[in-house]
């Protein structure tokens, strides 16, 4: 190894250890990711996911990744997720207002505390500012409130110089902000950073102020139902009372009345038994507990994977997500790509094509009664006429009765070059595959929103319920369906480009949309390989369920269909470790590695058929 991988090792560990000692919890797992911006978002508490340092290991970027890690360290050491879920608003708006304002507590706790965090808090301040070009907005809907109020109470509560590239969000916002805030304002917070409840009370009056409704919290409703439930005990205490006078009589007038009923429904052959229930929808369940599983699934560890609406869901092909034109222009840029790497394209193609061409040798089947009239036995059946003339057949060969199925992760992790060299690479290996008569079909995976979509708002407005399963609008994408071919489906492959599109990935639901589409194809041998870049992250769902709810739908999955299905599975994992997950994968650490990975995985794949 060398000492410039040896430094980076050195340093990931260090930072790795800072980041469990400030946190207070030394059992969580840490990847570096190359996909993984450096703008401190906070993961999930138990995989937590950095920016992968740069080659050179240069101040910037070490600063950026330990700015990084402080903040997730930083909201995992001063934040309670349960109290913070209990005085949350309902409203969207206002929720994301809340978890900002919350955020901004623990960034300046940290600040004020230890002075070399402070520093590194603010890089990574500057560079989600300057990432998000709030340097250049004209207007104050360019950005979104929630992030203008993190951004200007952390400023109030540490009392340090804005970043260069927020000094137009500030001039945009801060007149609106303190024109709203004359009763509640940012100074009214400072002595109460140490009380996460205390701050919450007052962050719930000034997102008031902000002309926000914040409704009421779940404390108070407890607090209100409770009072509620006294008052009608003591009320149904009273109505018994009332009622157990009448009670004898009553029943007696009960009795007439059916015994009138029982005999107007027999003339009348009426069937009058209790209604069957059996099979009626629990309306109490919090989710759809057998959403999208394979034919003949049993389920794993923790019972049932639950889904809190699928009505929002989408699958759809990916023409249909982009404009001609933007498609276009999409598959010009990514052309323009590929042709900067055609070297290497070459070169790999070539190497992917003899391997599946060597597999599809042509093999014959002689002395057959008929078929192709064989000529080699021409001479024996001149030399003895009684020799009756033997045909040949061609075999067919199992290979090419394969499918292949590339399933892409299209996370927000995979945004600028992580997304653009999957695209190369499963353009590449779909164009090549098809030139050898084996079909491909290209899927990926993401959410239709940030925090939850409609499938959260639904949640709101019908009252919160605890544990209501996942919680966002997934969207399926189809860019190549396997009889599609490739010279008409090559402008979708370049959709992964489009801004916006990368979201929330939840691995476990797309695992099983990719498998059940695969296993209706009529070919023999079925392959499904998953381009990944980290653990299934959807903050919304995370936030109201238990923190492994969509990792352990991940490896129930996985695991079934290695075990259960016709199915072969196998993995890349870009800069992290999905060899957790399965049990055929293997891990990349830098994405320029992944056309090499995906080629070398299938000619392992096709050398291990035969």
């Amino acid at each position: 190894m060398s000492n410039i991988q040896n430094n980076i090792e050195t340093f990931k560990n260090s930072t790795a250890g800072v980041l469990r000692t400030i946190s207070g919890k030394q059992e969580l797992d840490i990847n570096f990711s190359s996909g993984e911006p450096p703008i401190g978002r906070i993961s999930p508490e138990t995989t937590l996911r950095l920016p992968l340092p740069d080659h050179d290991m240069n101040a910037k970027s070490v600063q950026l990744i330990r700015g990084c890690a402080d903040v997730q360290a930083l909201h995992l050491a001063y934040h309670n997720q349960k109290l913070h879920l209990q005085n949350c608003p309902r409203n969207l708006e206002a929720s994301q207002a809340f978890t900002s304002l919350e955020q901004a507590r623990c960034e300046a706790l940290g600040s004020k505390e230890m002075s070399g965090i402070g520093s590194n808090l603010n890089a990574v301040l500057e560079e989600k500012c300057r990432r998000s070009g709030y340097q250049n907005i004209t207007n104050r809907e360019q950005v979104q409130l929630g992030d203008a109020l993190h951004i200007l109470c952390r400023l109030a509560l540490t009392e340090e110089k804005p970043p260069p590239s927020s000094a137009k969000l500030i001039e945009l916002w801060k007149p609106w902000i303190d024109k709203h805030l004359q009763t509640f304002g940012f100074d009214d917070l400072k002595p109460l950073l140490h009380d996460q409840k205390s701050y919450a009370n007052i962050t719930r009056k000034l997102i008031t102020a902000l002309d926000m409704d914040v409704g009421e919290s779940i404390s108070d409703e407890q607090e209100r139902q409770a009072k509620d439930d006294k008052d009608s005990e003591q009320s149904d205490e009273q109505d018994n009372q009332d009622s157990s006078e009448q009670e004898q009589s009553g029943m007696e007038i009960l009795n007439e009345q059916e015994g009138e009923q029982d005999l107007d429904d027999a003339e009348d052959g009426q069937d009058n038994s209790p209604e069957d229930t059996t099979d009626q929808p629990n309306m109490e369940m919090s989710g759809n507990a057998r959403v999208n599983r394979p034919e003949g699934y049993e389920h794993g560890i923790d019972g049932y994977y639950t889904v809190y609406t699928t009505a929002f869901d989408e699958e759809i092909e990916a023409e249909n997500l982009a404009e001609p034109e933007e498609l276009n222009r999409l598959r010009l840029a990514l052309d323009k790509q590929l042709y900067q790497h055609q070297t290497i394209i070459a070169k790999l193609a070539n190497r992917l094509q003899r391997k599946v061409m060597a597999q599809q040798r042509r093999s014959w089947e002689f002395d057959l009664e008929d078929g192709i009239l064989d000529n080699s036995r021409f001479a024996r059946v001149i030399a003895n006429p009684n020799v009756p003339i033997t045909f040949k057949q061609e075999k067919e060969t199992d290979f090419r009765d394969t499918v292949v199925t590339l399933l892409i992760d299209n996370s927000g992790s995979m945004r600028g070059r992580p997304i653009a060299i999957a695209a190369m690479t499963t353009d590449i290996v779909a164009r090549t595959l098809e030139r050898c008569g084996v079909k491909v079909e290209i899927l990926g995976f993401t959410t239709r929103g940030w925090k939850g979509g409609k499938s959260r708002d639904l949640w709101i407005e019908n009252g919160r319920h605890s544990n209501p399963g996942r919680l966002n609008d997934v969207r399926h994408i189809i860019y190549k369906a396997a009889d599609a071919p490739m010279r008409r489906t090559r402008k979708n492959i370049a959709l992964m480009l489009k801004e916006g599109l990368l979201k929330e990935n939840i691995d476990g639901e797309a695992l099983v949309w990719a498998h059940n589409r695969l296993s209706k194809r009529p070919e023999e041998r079925k392959i499904l390989m998953v381009i990944s870049d980290g653990a299934p992250v959807d903050d919304s769902t995370l936030s109201v369920n238990p923190s492994n709810i969509l990792e352990l739908d991940l490896r129930n999955m996985i695991q079934w269909i290695e075990k259960k299905s016709m199915i072969e599975i196998t993995a890349i994992g870009i800069g992290h470790d999905v060899t957790q997950y399965y049990k055929r994968a293997i891990t990349i650490t830098d994405v320029d590695e992944l056309a090499e990975a995906l080629v070398g995985q299938l000619d392992d794949l096709f050398e291990e058929k035969h």
